[in-house]
């Protein structure tokens, strides 16, 4: 009995090592072939720009080549559904304003994405949304934009670069100020920013980085508010809403995401490498320049960020509704 007891001991140990030597084995072997990064929102905007300048520096630190595909569509909702629907082995994640993306489906009425439908490799920088106008507009500060959009009813354009939450904040403003606007949605900040420098709409939504925000610092467009409740990098007279005593606001989260169930060796070795991508101060240095304003939180921190945002959804989709509501009567 007493041999019989040692045998299944030893036998319990030998599984135990077995165990742990796979699952090393494994944390080693990751990756060996090319990594997809699945950006849900148009090329030439702010999720495109940072994916990029973070996935070029993780590529070095994973030793595998990363290939960048751009899945735009309802505000993120799109693209996060095809990581969702991906192969849980570590070769598919989702990069960008993952925020936004999950909260998207509030305001399209469509399935909800639960926090945990995805495993969260980190944030890599939260990004205040900004309004933009072109210099010949009558209106040269945000409380003469609203009194002229009082008095010219249903005749200002309202645009949004991909960004559903910020658009739906614009209509609580609307709803608070009692203005009728049109409103414009763009597939990403690049597009937005091409239609305001255009001065196909009035007034244009992007965030912090975008060819938009880079013209306006080379004083070729106006910033008349930041959306957000923070400061506008190179910007900081600009005032917020909530400077202006607005209910509502709205900044970005942008982060990177695996499909649930990926094993955490796999999650964990993807956030060591995004963390030593953000300590290289060149790359640190290039993206503040672009107006980016890059800080590490670890996926813990960022699923946390995510149920925030998420939790914050519903009275602002209910005030919206009340704007849809009072626009039919």
């Amino acid at each position: 009995e007493n041999k019989m007891k040692k045998a299944l001991v030893a036998l319990t140990v030998l599984f135990m090592i077995r165990g742990f030597w796979a699952t090393s084995v494994m944390a080693i072997d990751y990756p060996t072939k090319p990594i997809t990064i699945i950006i849900p929102w148009g090329a030439g905007g702010m999720s495109t720009l940072s994916t990029r300048m973070l996935g070029e520096k993780m590529k070095s630190i994973l030793g595998q080549p990363v290939v960048f595909i751009n899945k735009p569509g309802a505000s993120g909702i799109i693209g996060l559904n095809a990581v969702k629907k991906s192969k849980p082995d570590g070769y598919t994640l989702a990069s960008g304003a993952l925020t936004l993306g999950l909260t998207a489906p509030y305001f399209f009425e469509t399935d909800r994405f639960d926090v945990d439908d995805f495993d969260y490799i980190g944030s890599y920088m939260p990004q205040e949304r900004v309004l933009f106008t072109t210099l010949d507009k009558p209106y040269k500060t945000w409380p003469e934009f609203i009194a002229y959009s009082k008095k010219n009813p249903g005749k200002v354009s309202v645009g949004s670069g991909g960004a559903q939450w910020a658009l739906e904040v614009m209509k609580s403003i609307a709803k608070k100020e009692g203005i009728k606007w049109k409103y414009v949605m763009f597939k990403s900040g690049g597009a937005a920013s091409s239609a305001i420098l255009g001065g196909h709409v009035d007034v244009c939504e992007t965030g912090t980085g975008t060819p938009a925000y880079q013209s306006a610092r080379q004083n070729k467009l106006r910033i008349l508010v930041d959306l957000g409740a923070e400061t506008v990098p190179f910007f900081p007279q600009v005032k917020n809403l909530k400077n202006y005593g607005y209910r509502f606001t709205t900044a970005l989260e942008y982060g990177m995401a695996l499909p649930k169930g990926v094993s955490e060796e796999i999650r964990a070795k993807l956030e060591s490498a995004l963390k030593t991508a953000m300590q290289d101060k060149e790359l640190m240095a290039k993206m503040g320049k672009t107006g980016f304003t890059p800080r590490f939180v670890t996926g813990y921190g960022y699923r946390n960020i995510a149920i925030g945002a998420i939790n914050d959804t519903p009275a602002l989709q209910q005030f919206v509704k009340d704007v849809k509501r009072s626009e039919e009567h």
